[in-house]
């Protein structure tokens, strides 16, 4: 005799309960009832019970399988109040239909990096007018009256520096390099004439078309060493942007020259002045 049907603990989970219709388990489960003495039904006693998703034997023809009851329902919840509804967001303007216009970039400028200036003439006047300003310095060195300078180191050495003739003696030597610092002054004129020539020079190359001129600001080496420095590097810079610029370099080099040889020749005559001067104060 088969075991009837109704709800039995589940063999797969003991935490619940599964409808046996009589012949075999369904798929119908439901949590356990909380055990208790009055409620918990006893369970059928059965030779062999059908495990789960195995097939019970067959029921004799005739009879019915009852219909498995439907399941406990669970209690209603109380229904939540519905929130107030809000207030939508206002409606936006669409993107426009072709899209966004593009917006590119612009190219980045191109780098020169040829001559900025083929065949530009370099020979301005500034240049030449330069490099004589900077020569005229020489000349001073004629312009100092050593003869005075000597008489006067004779008379210093001759005399006692407490007499009319010493105190006469002291005044021209003081007078003498008054005249030397003038001089001096005058040669920093001409340097600075030299800067000033520089500079108008560059300007220049500019508006002839030189993108990058030797920067006129290596002329105030002058004040210290030689406006060379700025005539050299005008000329590699000139050569490079124009082709040409080697005039102004040449003509410097001349000068150069030619204040040597005026050294020389002033060497010579000073020389000549001094052994006068000292033969005189000798025999005086």
């Amino acid at each position: 005799m088969s075991t009837p049907a109704g709800w039995y603990p589940d063999p797969a989970d003991a935490s619940r309960t599964r409808w046996w219709d009589g012949s075999r388990w369904t798929e119908h489960t439901t949590d356990a009832p909380a055990a208790t003495a009055s409620s918990t039904p006893a369970t059928p006693v059965a030779p062999e019970r059908p495990r789960f998703g195995e097939y019970a034997p067959v029921a004799e023809p005739g009879g019915a399988a009852p219909a498995a009851p439907a399941a406990p329902a669970a209690p209603p919840y109380a229904s939540t109040p519905a929130y107030p509804s809000s207030g939508g967001y206002p409606s936006q303007g669409g993107y426009p239909q072709g899209g966004y216009p593009s917006q590119g970039y612009a190219a980045a400028p191109a780098v020169a990096t040829g001559p900025s200036a083929p065949g530009a003439n370099t020979n301005t006047l500034w240049i030449y007018l330069c490099i004589v300003a900077s020569t005229l310095p020489v000349f001073t060195l004629f312009f100092i009256d050593w003869n005075g300078y000597v008489d006067a180191l004779v008379s210093m050495e001759s005399v006692s520096p407490n007499s009319a003739a010493g105190s006469e003696a002291v005044a021209a030597m003081l007078q003498w390099t008054g005249g030397v610092l003038g001089l001096s002054l005058l040669s920093y004129v001409f340097l600075a004439a030299s800067i000033v020539f520089a500079y108008l020079d560059w300007r220049e190359l500019k508006k002839r078309g030189v993108a990058r001129p030797f920067h006129w600001a290596f002329a105030f080496i002058a004040l210290a060493l030689s406006i060379g420095v700025y005539i050299i590097g005008r000329t590699v810079v000139l050569k490079r942007e124009t082709g040409s610029g080697m005039a102004a370099l040449w003509a410097w080099i001349g000068s150069i020259v030619l204040s040597i040889l005026i050294g020389v020749f002033w060497f010579m005559w000073f020389w000549q002045q001094m052994v006068s001067a000292l033969s005189l104060s000798v025999t005086s």
